[in-house]
């Protein structure tokens, strides 16, 4: 019996995913084969029987792709909602250990066996038959990540196809783009229980989250979406107006188990950015008192963008070239200020050049970078390792934060108001996050806003220094356990006065109001230190060169 193109597109897709289990792949080349050659010839070629052949060919004319799974075996079914089952499944959106999750560190990590471990993921994340006719992405084309929503009673994951083609990366059968995809999928697990669907009404999440993605994404992009539950009236309503929406419905069941095609899909030069998406996560599922949201800032915006904040289509790598190491540096940078290493870890080449997916070389060359920049520590037959910062670390990256910034801000005041557009969308997240009470979430966006005005001064040097400080900082208030913000309401007062104040270009008043809000923060900062055992006590930096 000949196979429609829809059969062979899906078994071919089963052939091909590095995560097909061996059996299942064999057996899929067992009925694509079957379509052209009698069953003698397809056992001969492929090394089975000729009845293992005409078994699986008539299971697939009788059920399709699904009549490829194994059937059910004999005795009581694992409760889905077992309480070790969601502790396994939870377990990546924890800090991992130096060398990741893997089903041995999971088992450890929880005191169990590995093959459980192993058996409830492979249940939950590897590809099943009857979803492989069903997937919503296309591996053949490059997608990119526009947002994701966590709320208690729903998750949303948005992609977009990227503005020019990606080379697909061929012959790998692992991605670095796994565990990242692995972890935004998981964080369905983060809150304590999931809302049943009567619960309550999300139409509002839904309606804020298509919202935001409908201005951020270019308008000549079409949109696909995978919400793991039925959209409501009013969502359907608003979906009907705006139809270069796609909503596909992902059951919770079938939810984890779309990994595969996902990390297939994605466009691999959105690498480092969903390496910082990660950790964004983990920081939120460790206290997620509120719906995690993520929007990925329109590229039509500004191509330009802080070292801090999240990775532009143009920054990302196209190839191997010299781009690579930069994206590499960027990605290592973001894990260092965020707390992926512990004080005294030492860096290994190796993990993380199987993490990211390139060689050693790149990964060499950013640590040497990252210890220039004072993120990290380089000794002879020890390598590089993660110092624990001192008292004097902090004071003496605030001392030289503060007149770089006020140089920074009086260019920016000379150069109008055109300059200042992703100020303003910083400034925006901020209120956002004010609003729902995310402090270390606003002290975090306040130092991107920083940063982007430090870009809109147009002195590439001099923003440099400024941004390596930036890193500094938060990676200080990753380590030490600090807490950056000091009150959320007078940090936007101080930055909407001093957007104001730039755009009156005035360049006293800028720099006055810039020393009040570093001020500030030195001050907020240098009462946490001396509840610290980090190293000696020193002076507060003065306020004529705050930083």
């Amino acid at each position: 019996m000949p196979l429609s193109e829809a059969e062979r597109r899906a078994l071919e897709r089963l052939v091909a995913a590095p995560s097909t289990p061996q059996a299942l792949a064999l057996r899929a080349r067992i009925v694509l084969a079957s379509a052209e050659e009698s069953n003698s010839t397809v056992a001969r070629s492929l090394g089975v029987s000729r009845n293992t052949a005409l078994k699986w060919r008539t299971r697939f004319d009788a059920d399709g792709v699904q009549g490829l799974a194994d059937l059910p075996r004999p005795g009581r079914p694992t409760a889905a909602g077992d309480d070790v089952h969601r502790a396994i499944l939870r377990t990546p959106l924890q800090r991992p250990p130096e060398r990741g999750w893997t089903t041995r560190t999971i088992a450890a990590a929880l005191g169990t066996n590995q093959a459980a471990v192993s058996r409830v993921r492979r249940q939950w994340f590897a590809d099943r038959p009857d979803l492989v006719s069903h997937s919503v992405l296309d591996p053949s084309t490059s997608m990119v990540l526009a947002a994701v929503v966590v709320d208690p009673g729903v998750r949303v994951l948005v992609f977009h196809e990227p503005a020019t083609p990606a080379a697909r990366p061929k012959g790998t059968r692992t991605s670095p783009l796994t565990e990242p995809v692995r972890v935004l999928l998981s964080a369905r697990f983060a809150f304590p229980c999931e809302t049943p669907a009567t619960g309550r009404d999300i139409s509002p999440t839904l309606l804020t989250a298509f919202g935001d993605i409908d201005a951020a994404v270019p308008q000549d992009r079409s949109i696909t979406v995978l919400v793991d539950r039925p959209s409501p009236t009013r969502v359907r309503r608003w979906l009907d107006r705006h139809p270069r929406f796609g909503v596909y419905e992902v059951g919770p069941d079938s939810w984890l188990a779309q990994l595969n095609s996902i990390t297939e899909a994605l466009d691999p030069r959105q690498s480092p950015e969903l390496l910082d998406l990660e950790q964004r996560v983990r920081r939120w599922a460790e206290q997620p008192s509120t719906p995690f949201s993520w929007v990925r800032a329109s590229s039509t915006r500004t191509s330009r963008r802080s070292a801090s904040g999240p990775a532009t289509e143009d920054d990302l790598p196209r190839s191997l070239s010299p781009r690579l190491a930069s994206a590499v540096v960027e990605a290592l940078r973001e894990s260092l200020a965020t707390g992926a290493f512990r004080p005294g870890q030492r860096i290994a080449e190796q993990p993380l050049a199987t993490r990211l997916g390139v060689s050693r070389g790149p990964i060499r060359d950013a640590l040497k970078i990252l210890a220039e920049d004072g993120l990290i520590e380089l000794e002879p037959h020890r390598g590089a390792y993660v110092p624990l910062p001192t008292q004097r670390d902090v004071f003496d990256t605030y001392t030289a934060r503060g007149p770089l910034g006020a140089l920074l801000l009086r260019r920016v005041s000379t150069n109008g108001s055109s300059r200042l557009v992703a100020a303003k969308d910083t400034l925006d997240d901020i209120v956002r996050l004010a609003e729902m009470r995310d402090v270390a979430g606003a002290g975090d966006a306040d130092i991107r806003w920083q940063d982007a005005l430090a870009a809109a001064a147009d002195m590439p040097r001099i923003e440099k220094m400024f941004v390596r400080l930036s890193l500094q900082l938060r990676m200080f208030v990753s380590i030490l356990g600090l807490e950056y913000a000091y009150p959320v309401d007078e940090i936007v007062a101080d930055n909407t006065a001093i957007l104001h104040a730039l755009e009156a270009r005035d360049p006293e008043e800028v720099t006055r109001l810039w020393r009040r809000k570093i001020d500030k923060a030195v001050t907020y900062m240098v009462g946490q230190l001396g509840h610290l055992d980090v190293g000696p006590t020193t002076a507060a930096p003065a306020t004529g060169g705050p930083g």
